[in-house]
C-alpha cells in the first residue's frame, strides 16, 4: 500500500481497473535479458554470468516513480562475484535488499534463477483487479499456465484455505518457502510483489504531483526501505511526470521495449 505525508488524492476510475504486471526472462548464452513492466516500472537489464556466478549486471529503467530510482542500476554491480542460485533467499543475503530498488533487485534475482534453466524463455503474467466489496482475486500465470489465484484485501491473504490469513507486509518471505517449493515458489514471490504494488491504483498520482509538485508522496518512517529512500536521498526522491500507464484492457502493451530495443 502505499503512505503519504498529505490526505491522499483518490483515483476517480479505481473500482474499474486491473493492476498488471509482466516480467519476461531470455537466456542467451552467458546471459540473461530480463524485462519488468506494471502500471508504475519498465526497467530491463542484462545478467552476465561465468562459470556460475554474476559477472556483470546492465540495468536500464524506461519509466519509473521516483527522480532518483535511475541510481539504483549502478547498485546491482555490487553483486558481481556471487552464485547463481534459484533460492529468494539466498540470492537476498547477498547484500541488503533496503540499499537495491527492490523491483530491480528482485528481477535479477529471478534472472539468477533463470541463467540455470535450460528453457530460453520464461514470463510471468500479474493480474490484481481493483478492490471490490473490499477484497480482489489475484492470479499470477507462468508461461501462461495459471499457478496461483488468491483473494486478499491487499493486505493480508483471505483464500484459498492453504494461504488465509497470511500478512502481505510481514513475514511472507519466510513464510512462502515452507509451504511451496521450486516453481510453484518463484510465482508466489512474483505474485507477492504484485499485491504489494497493486494498491498504487487507488490514488490519482499525476493529480497528487501537481498539487504536491516537490514534495516526496511517501512518510519518512519509511526511510531506509529501499535505495530511494535512503536518508541520503529521500528529500530528492520527488515522484516523476508522466510515469502512470493504464494497462487494464492492454497487457500486450507490456514489454515492448525489449521487443524494439536492444543492450
Amino acid at each position: 500500500m502505499a503512505f503519504y505525508p498529505f490526505p491522499p488524492i483518490p483515483n476517480p476510475s479505481y473500482g474499474t481497473g486491473i493492476f498488471r504486471r509482466r516480467i519476461r526472462l531470455e537466456n542467451h548464452g552467458q546471459s540473461v535479458l530480463a524485462g519488468l513492466e506494471d502500471t508504475m516500472h519498465a526497467c530491463k537489464l542484462v545478467l552476465h554470468h561465468q562459470d556460475g556466478c554474476i559477472a556483470a549486471v546492465d540495468a536500464e529503467w524506461v519509466r519509473y516513480p521516483t527522480m532518483t530510482c535511475p541510481g539504483a542500476t549502478t547498485q546491482l554491480s555490487a553483486l558481481a562475484g556471487q552464485p547463481l542460485t534459484a533460492s529468494w533467499t539466498t540470492f537476498r543475503e547477498y547484500q541488503d535488499p533496503r540499499l537495491h530498488c527492490t523491483h530491480l533487485l528482485n528481477l535479477l534475482g529471478l534472472a539468477a534463477a533463470h541463467a540455470l534453466r535450460e528453457r530460453g524463455q520464461r514470463q510471468f503474467d500479474v493480474a490484481v483487479p481493483d478492490l471490490k466489496d473490499g477484497l480482489t482475486r489475484a492470479q499470477v500465470l507462468v508461461d501462461g499456465e495459471l499457478v496461483h489465484d488468491w483473494s486478499s484485501d491487499l493486505q493480508t491473504l483471505v483464500g484459498p484455505a492453504q494461504v488465509a490469513g497470511v500478512s502481505l507486509f510481514k513475514g511472507f518471505t519466510q513464510w512462502a518457502p515452507q509451504h511451496f517449493s521450486g516453481d510453484v515458489l518463484e510465482a508466489a514471490y512474483v505474485l507477492h510483489m504484485g499485491l504489494f504494488v497493486a494498491g498504487s491504483r487507488m490514488f490519482d498520482g499525476a493529480a497528487m504531483l501537481q498539487k504536491y509538485p516537490a514534495i516526496p508522496h511517501v512518510a519518512r518512517d519509511l526511510i531506509g526501505s529501499c535505495y530511494a529512500r535512503q536518508e541520503e536521498r529521500f528529500d530528492s526522491s520527488i515522484p516523476m511526470a508522466n510515469s502512470i500507464r493504464d494497462f487494464t484492457d492492454s497487457p500486450d502493451e507490456m514489454l515492448q521495449f525489449m521487443e524494439t530495443e536492444g543492450m
